[in-house]
């Protein structure tokens, strides 16, 4: 019998190109999402939104530092239709707020369902659910704990990890000012805090008995960190009290993913019959020794 080396090329190209298209067609990525099984019909247009694996530091205002962050999670082994998709952190900085600024994901998240890797709607279009509210109170569907972990599986980080945002439930950074507004009242002007900034201020004190103001204290606003398990306002803006040097996770937002029907099974039993073909085709030409 002739080695494979000496078969002719055409009979070699064409078993090659079968085992090509039979690989394509049933190998599986990690996590390869199916939106048809959460109800979405092909046409539909939704994003993902995750939570990293690991963690990072939020000493840096760029908001590019983040986004290099993100895309080092594993999140390349997140795939639809073998195809891996690009992702952006979702991040608050100085300059660049995550609802507002048009080069980012997250700034087209309320015209498009969000949906985390569970399946799970986390917002929609509908007034009132959608992922960014610019007045009223943030309320998600579901949470956004679920995330890829260093084995390239589906998991769950649990509800209370805290995640570095940098900005309120609306996008915008986290404040202190003299309204009484979250996070704390001030005894004059506003400061805020974004991703690589903290802002020092003085804040008010009131008297335990009567509650009035009785004086000040010098404090420090860190960027606003969340929680995972929060599905209100809490998923952005848990706390602002951590310095930039401690370590946390951090949401991430997927680019539009547009559905598409699902491949007929008798292409599959194409496949199979011109693999089946490929290899009578090469048993056929085996030359007599």
């Amino acid at each position: 019998m002739k080695p494979l080396s000496k078969l002719p090329v055409n009979v070699i190209k064409h078993a090659g190109v079968v085992l090509f298209l039979i690989f394509a067609a049933t190998g599986k990525a990690a996590i390869e999402i199916d939106p048809v099984s959460w109800g979405l019909t092909p046409g539909a247009t939704f994003r993902l939104v995750v939570v990293t694996n690991g963690t990072t530091a939020a000493t840096s205002s760029n908001v590019a530092f983040y986004d290099n962050f993100v895309n080092t999670q594993g999140l390349s082994g997140i795939t639809y239709r073998g195809g891996a998709l690009s992702w952006q952190a979702i991040a608050g900085t100085a300059t660049s707020n995550p609802a507002s600024d048009g080069t980012r994901y997250s700034a087209s998240a309320n015209a498009t369902p969000i949906y985390n890797l569970a399946g799970l709607a986390v917002s929609t279009t509908t007034a009132g659910q959608q992922f960014w509210r610019t007045s009223g109170y943030n309320q998600h569907l579901n949470t956004m704990d679920r995330t890829i972990d260093g084995g390239g599986n589906l998991a769950s980080v649990g509800g209370s990890a805290y995640v570095w945002t940098g900005y309120d439930w609306d996008g915008a950074p986290g404040t202190a000012n003299n309204y009484g507004g979250a996070p704390f009242y001030m005894s004059m002007g506003t400061v805020s805090a974004t991703l690589g900034t903290s802002a020092s201020y003085q804040k008010l004190t009131y008297d335990s008995q009567t509650f009035q103001p009785n004086g000040t204290i010098s404090s420090t606003l860190y960027p606003l960190y969340g929680r995972t398990g929060a599905t209100a306002n809490g998923w952005s803006a848990a706390g602002d009290d951590l310095p930039l040097e401690t370590v946390q996770r951090m949401f991430a937002m997927s680019e539009l993913i547009t559905v598409t029907a699902i491949p007929e099974p008798a292409n599959y039993g194409t496949l199979a019959i011109l693999f089946t073909g490929g290899a009578v085709a090469l048993r056929r030409r085996r030359p007599v020794d």
